[in-house]
């Protein structure tokens, strides 16, 4: 079951500790949707993602607005 997370309102290092939540919230075969509102974050969101062996499809619908989608 796919679920959004939203935290284009957090900056980091806030929007990373959210979005680390949500990765260790998902069960197998869950698939997650981070929307981010900076580049600073979808940085720092991407590396822990890398980390931890996701491969997220990442999709930019403008300047303020990064979409990361996840599946464990």
């Amino acid at each position: 079951m796919a679920k959004t997370f939203d935290l284009s309102g957090f900056v980091c290092p806030l929007s990373k500790i959210k979005a680390t939540q949500v990765l260790n919230d998902l069960n197998d075969g869950d698939t997650a949707t981070i929307i981010l509102g900076d580049s600073d974050s979808l940085k720092s969101v991407a590396q822990e993602l890398k980390a931890r062996g996701f491969l997220p499809t990442f999709k930019q619908e403008s300047d303020t607005r990064y979409i990361l989608t996840v599946t464990r």
